[in-house]
């Protein structure tokens, strides 16, 4: 792995490639307008840091904010890649550095003509005109640029075929070309490698904050600036919270700390969760809890194949979860009452992963080869204190599936010689 990950890119022929699967789903005349977006207010004259929209990156190649892609196909031309991007500005650029050139937006992204923002409206006018022609819009933006662009085109007085590109831009997205699997496997080694380097500092009196700041600064020493998704670190009772973000709390001898963390290269996500004891022992309760939560995750795995889909893992794993809740004795010995696993059994053991770690799909649609899915069964005990997940990501293949995190520790003995190793080595 290259010792800065901004140098992994996708390459253009992938976002050429992707259009092209878009336009073979579409009418023969169409027009499909994507926008970046635009970088939101956080307070005064300071913005959130900009990340652009998934959808016009995975068809754009390019992330910079306020572009537009614009798509065009009619009876006269085949179908069209425009561009049009923000003009160099020096004054603009002594504050916030260069923008993107023509020659780089082309270089990257493969489109066809990248031209200047400034004439997208007059661009767009006879096509939006033309109630004949089809448009492809977002529509299930809540806000932005895409989303005023959607009302405007509906509030037009002659009413036009309007497409959504959602359902079938996830139908696209849900399988996953080589260079992204690619990448994601990268995503989850870099993953890897900053959990080992905090491993060290787990030992009571560890606060949920050092934990954090040292997994995203390994994180960021290697180029990763934007993390899939905020670090979840979360000590003892704290892990009962699904998304604890707020890392406040503090380890004590005999907790359990569950992390749920996640690199990105190339703009793949990876998504990791594992639970570490931080005596570097799990008592007896834990390890019954771990074994249990570890068979729920061995079902799951083996049961992913094509054909199947994400309620049928879930039912599969809830029904693991059920007898194994049954065997360490959580349910009442009273034959006569019903065994109600979702008292423990919180969440369902797998999304879609990828340019989103929450990845965009059709939820009912069966796996097929090239889908990456998270397989993360949990069970929440709040009256022993204690609950966590244990999560990995797999690529469907034609046989079953490939957990990609294969290679991070994952079985309980496995766990505590990975802490002892760290902790005698300082590794």
């Amino acid at each position: 792995m290259k010792s800065d990950v901004r140098e992994y890119r996708l390459p253009a022929s992938f976002f050429m490639k992707n259009r092209e699967k878009l336009a073979a789903c579409l009418p023969d005349r169409f027009v499909a307008v994507l926008f970046a977006g635009n970088a939101v207010c956080m307070s005064g004259d300071s913005d959130y840091p900009f990340f652009a929209n998934r959808n016009f990156y995975y068809f754009a190649g390019i992330e910079q904010e306020e572009s537009v892609l614009v798509l065009l196909q009619t009876q006269e031309m085949k179908m069209t890649s425009y561009l049009f991007i923000q003009i160099a500005d020096e004054r603009k650029e002594r504050w916030m550095g260069k923008r993107l050139t023509k020659d780089y937006a082309s270089t990257y992204s493969g489109i066809d003509r990248v031209m200047d923002l400034p004439s997208l409206d007059d661009f767009l006018l006879p096509y939006i005109s033309d109630e004949s022609l089809p448009i492809v819009l977002e529509t299930n933006l809540s806000r932005g640029p895409g989303k005023a662009f959607e009302k405007r085109v509906l509030s037009l007085p002659k009413e036009r075929e309007a497409i959504s590109l959602m359902p079938i831009g996830s139908k696209l997205r849900m399988v996953k070309e080589p260079c992204e699997i690619e990448m994601i496997r990268t995503a989850i080694k870099l993953t890897g490698e900053a959990i080992r380097e905090f491993i060290p500092l787990i030992s009571p009196g560890v606060s949920e904050l050092a934990l954090t700041s040292s997994f995203d600064y390994s994180l960021a020493k290697r180029g990763c600036l934007v993390p899939a998704f905020p670090t979840i670190i979360a000590t003892g009772e704290n892990a009962l919270c699904l998304h604890h973000m707020n890392p406040s709390g503090t380890a004590s001898a005999g907790d359990l700390i569950q992390i749920d963390v996640g690199g990105r290269v190339g703009g793949l996500c990876a998504d990791i969760s594992r639970v570490f004891p931080v005596n570097g022992q799990f008592s007896a309760r834990q390890s019954a809890l771990y074994q249990a939560v570890i068979m729920c995750q061995k079902a799951a795995v083996s049961y992913i194949r094509p054909g199947v889909t994400l309620a049928q893992i879930n039912e599969v794993t809830r029904e693991t979860a059920r007898q194994e809740i049954d065997r360490i004795g959580l349910f009442p010995d009273n034959e006569s009452e019903e065994k109600d696993v979702s008292k423990y059994y919180w969440h369902s053991v797998s999304h879609h992963l990828g340019h989103d770690v929450h990845d965009v799909c059709e939820k009912d649609t069966p796996l097929s080869p090239g889908m990456v899915l998270t397989v993360e069964p949990g069970l929440y005990i709040p009256e022993w204190g204690m609950g966590f997940r244990i999560e990995d990501d797999v690529l469907v293949t034609v046989g079953g599936c490939e957990v990609l995190s294969d290679d991070l520790a994952r079985e309980a003995e496995d766990i505590c010689a990975q802490m002892n190793h760290a902790k005698k080595w300082g590794d």
